[in-house]
């Protein structure tokens, strides 16, 4: 029976593709554009993370045609309504397996800018995959590259050995597909008319067009600073110190568990609280509410949507930012050196806890620290000017991206007063 299914499934093919080449090619020259319009209808997807809710919506705001697009939601994490389109609620009258075909040409119709990840636009994984860039450009429209990690995370293009180990803890399987990731980067980065990558960019990708050290934005409307301001110091009172453990070896879980573990024994009174599988909601409740310390990861470097989460609630954040290799760009040609961000490694976690628990008064001053960064350069507001800057230089309107965050060549860094904090490259001076 599998092998009868598969025989009628090639026959199918075989009858589909062709015709839908035909089509698709005829419809992409019905729909093409000579130029892009002043205001052009833009797109988020195809795969659902959160990020393209934030950067649709802030785009929204400023009067574009700005939706999200996208395969499906994660129900555990996400909500129907964080969403715009989905593709199993559209296209009622068409067979499940064809309504990707259909949303590409449907996109060809409806959108002028394609902002996506390394995954492309709902034809991943069928035979016409390799033609979304050709009909694109055909079509006269735009591609903007905004990659996520699992998309186009190539393990052997890695610099870090530490991060390809994380990764394979996390995600053995992605090590046996590293052909087809890399062929896909090969492809889009080639094809692409804007790639923005943030801290991914040193890892395999050979091209960024706007340096930055994140792509990650927040509605910060939604996420409030926190008012406790605790005076705990882990002796008089417990401190509440919050984790992540969703990618447990990319982010070094078992490490933070052991370092809170052992500041527990030496009689540090610590309560830790681990957020899995709960709504964005609740995370949001507990990092206003109940968190003094988050820790985000200790194995990739830099920092994640969490990260960006703990800064906005008014905490001290800690991820790995050891790697100079790395952080150096971003601190000398970009805005990270304001970033108030507590690096910290597997070796060293514990010490930094330690500091962290034990004054709480260097906790809030670096909480408030974090807040005034993420009001500065991650709000929507800051959204808006990069994403309008990329499509001012989409139109030929505006030359290089390059130099968009120079702490002396750029302009936006100098928009609000330098964000002030006591460390020195993201680690404690004494």
């Amino acid at each position: 029976m599998k092998l009868f299914k598969s025989f009628l499934g090639i026959l199918f093919l075989a009858f589909w593709i062709p015709i839908y080449l035909l089509f698709g090619t005829i419809w992409v020259l019905l729909f093409r554009i000579k130029k892009l319009p002043v205001r052009p209808r833009l797109v988020w997807g195809s795969t659902p993370i959160i990020n393209n809710k934030y950067w649709a919506a802030a785009l929204r705001e400023k009067g574009y045609a700005s939706e999200t697009f996208t395969l499906d939601f994660y129900t555990s994490i996400n909500k129907r309504e964080d969403w715009g389109r989905i593709l199993s609620e559209e296209y009622p009258v068409v067979p499940h397996p064809l309504k990707p075909y259909f949303a590409f040409l449907d996109g060809i119709r409806k959108y002028d800018v394609f902002f996506l990840s390394f995954d492309g636009f709902f034809l991943k994984d069928t035979p016409v995959e390799w033609l979304q860039a050709v009909w694109i450009k055909w079509a006269g429209k735009k591609t903007v590259m905004l990659p996520y990690g699992s998309d186009s995370y190539v393990y052997r293009n890695i610099r870090s050995t530490s991060l390809i180990h994380g990764l394979m803890m996390s995600y053995p399987l992605a090590s046996h597909s590293q052909d087809e990731i890399e062929k896909r980067v090969r492809y889009w980065t080639k094809h692409s008319d804007f790639q923005f990558s943030g801290i991914m960019g040193p890892d395999g990708f050979g091209r960024w067009d706007v340096l930055a050290p994140t792509i990650l934005y927040l509605d910060l409307d939604l996420w409030k600073a926190s008012a406790r301001k605790s005076q705990a110091d882990g002796i008089t009172e417990s401190v509440t110190i919050v984790h992540a453990p969703n990618h447990r070896g990319f982010k070094g879980s078992e490490f933070i568990l052991e370092a809170v573990s052992q500041l527990q024994n030496e009689g540090l009174k610590i309560k830790l609280i681990l957020l899995e599988k709960l709504q964005n909601s609740e995370v949001k409740r507990i990092l206003e509410e109940e968190a003094d310390i988050l820790v985000e990861q200790l194995i990739a470097t830099g920092h994640g949507m969490n990260g960006l989460e703990g800064l906005a609630s008014g905490l001290p954040v800690i991820s790995n930012l050891e790697d100079e290799s790395y952080m150096l760009p971003f601190r000398r040609w970009s805005y990270f050196d304001e970033c108030p961000l507590v690096s910290a490694s597997p070796e060293n976690i514990k010490e930094v806890l330690r500091k962290l628990v034990t004054q709480p008064k260097l906790r809030n001053t670096l909480g408030s620290a974090g807040r005034a960064y993420v009001e500065k350069y991650h709000g929507l507001d800051s959204c808006q000017f990069v994403f309008e800057e990329i499509l001012a230089q989409l139109k030929g309107e505006r030359e290089s991206l390059i130099n968009l965050f120079h702490p002396i060549l750029g302009d936006y860094n100098k928009r609000k007063p330098k964000v002030l904090h006591p460390l020195v490259n993201n680690r404690f001076s004494d």
